[in-house]
């Protein structure tokens, strides 16, 4: 791929199969002006846009690697692996060229591409009103996921909101933050206005109201906006949509897709579909590759201990953590959803932002937090045990871990809190500071060729 295709990507349309919107088979590469001309067009490039999440450098394989793995909960101890590629990024030795970050940034700037292509078109073409607004909210979504999982990972990156000409992405700049976060925020909002609620038949599974409002305080706790994710979790927590599973482990069933805890998550299926299974995450042939730490944190009765424990795969010389446990199928994949946000996390950043507006003894926020320590079969938190704002913040931040380990949320929840560095030290590997962003892929910066509005980040 030429380096300027890593941040303008061409559309590469997808069509819908009757069963499964997620069953996606590739059409020629059509000319963007001449393809948006019908509501079926549209619903194609959808379908596309999610397509880009189920990439092997997103969520059907990397994040693993460029997230989980750069936390203290999982090793990688195979150095000698695809030229040490994942081994480095454990180890906090990648360099500026490592493949799978510039994989990952391709990948990501590609979906973006094809949200920016439906939203700059929709507007102009004739169709059901209700359906053109769940299209755009699914774009805006899936373009806000995207964009949030690049400035966590890199920091200040291209902000790109129009389908841009290979001229065009020649003068983008690596855009501040705080603005990045603002595009993030309106389309997040706009999306939760503009999604329906629930679907039904083939649809379920889409991008939701719910899910953009759960994902929108998620963005708020990250940037420490607590009032605004208070009242923006208030409605996921109160509403009737999403709850609790009475037994965590039937979360992640492949046999319970789409359950009431999911607000949304990456769909796959195995079996031989183009691009619609993935290999076994976190599979390993050489031994317990789950940092011991993880597993010393949870107490003994802990329901999701045993979530963690690597267990053989039929037909497979891997094992693999019980949360995604699958059986390979006749071509080899798997087909285990990647659930990016369901309702415990929901519940634990709502704990989290209560606590940091006003601490109160034994008031919401420790309910709330009890709901997930609870079904767990754990004790709950009292006032007499969390008689501070800060020790009610480290109790919640420990518990997102147990809850939500091997899920992507480790790594960023220890860089927002400032412990990354004290964290890893735990496992006996030490992480210069600056490695809580990424390198901007070199090929990236090769390109620009400019320190002033395309530079490295610092320490690389």
């Amino acid at each position: 791929m030429k380096k300027i295709t890593l941040l303008v990507a061409l559309l590469v349309s997808l069509s819908a199969c009757q069963k499964d919107f997620l069953d996606l088979k590739p059409l020629s590469q059509p000319n963007a002006d001449n393809f948006y001309k019908t509501a079926n067009d549209f619903g194609n490039a959808v379908n596309g846009a999610y397509d880009a999440l189920q990439s092997a450098s997103q969520y059907g394989g990397d994040y693993n690697t460029v997230i989980e793995t750069r936390s203290d909960n999982v090793l990688d101890n195979d150095p000698s692996s695809g030229a040490g590629l994942r081994y480095n990024i454990d180890r906090f030795i990648e360099p500026t060229t490592n493949s799978v970050l510039r994989d990952t940034w391709g990948s990501l700037y590609t979906g973006i591409n094809r949200c920016n292509l439906i939203l700059d078109k929709i507007d102009a073409v004739t169709m059901d009103a209700t359906l053109k607004s769940r299209y755009k909210g699914e774009a805006q979504f899936i373009r806000a996921l995207s964009y949030f999982n690049l400035v966590r990972l890199w920091g200040k990156v291209p902000l790109v909101l129009k389908a841009g000409s290979t001229p065009d992405a020649r003068s983008y700049v690596r855009n501040e933050v705080a603005d990045i976060y603002t595009a993030i925020e309106k389309d997040l909002t706009d999306a939760s206005a503009g999604l329906p609620a629930t679907y039904t038949g083939a649809d379920i599974g889409r991008a939701t109201s719910g899910a953009a409002k759960g994902l929108l305080g998620k963005v708020y706790v990250t940037e420490k906006k607590y009032d605004l994710a208070v009242s923006t979790l208030k409605d996921v927590v109160n509403g009737t949509t999403f709850r609790l599973l009475p037994n965590v482990a039937d979360v992640f069933s492949v046999a319970n897709k789409n359950n009431a805890e999911i607000l949304f998550a990456v769909k796959f299926k195995k079996g031989g579909l183009q691009g619609e299974g993935h290999g076994s995450w976190y599979g390993t042939s050489i031994g317990d590759n789950i940092e011991p730490s993880l597993r010393a944190a949870f107490l003994p009765a802990d329901k999701r201990l045993p979530l963690t424990v690597q267990v053989p795969v039929p037909t497979s010389i891997n094992a693999v953590p019980r949360k995604f446990y699958d059986e390979l199928s006749g071509t080899n994949d798997v087909g285990n959803d990647f659930p990016v946000l369901r309702f415990a996390d929901v519940l634990l950043l709502y704990a989290e932002a209560l606590n940091e507006v006003a601490y109160q003894v034994d008031g919401e926020a420790f309910k709330t937090l009890n709901l997930v320590r609870t079904r767990a079969g754990v004790p709950s938190y009292t006032g007499a045990q969390l008689t501070t704002k800060e020790a009610f913040r480290t109790a919640v931040i420990n518990e997102r871990r147990l809850e939500l380990a091997l899920e992507n949320d480790r790594w960023f929840d220890l860089v927002r809190t400032g412990t990354a560095v004290d964290a890893i030290k735990v496992t006996g590997i030490t992480m210069p500071a600056y490695r809580t962003l990424y390198p901007v892929p070199q090929s990236e910066i090769d390109t620009y060729n400019n320190k002033t509005t395309f530079g490295q980040n610092q320490g690389y």
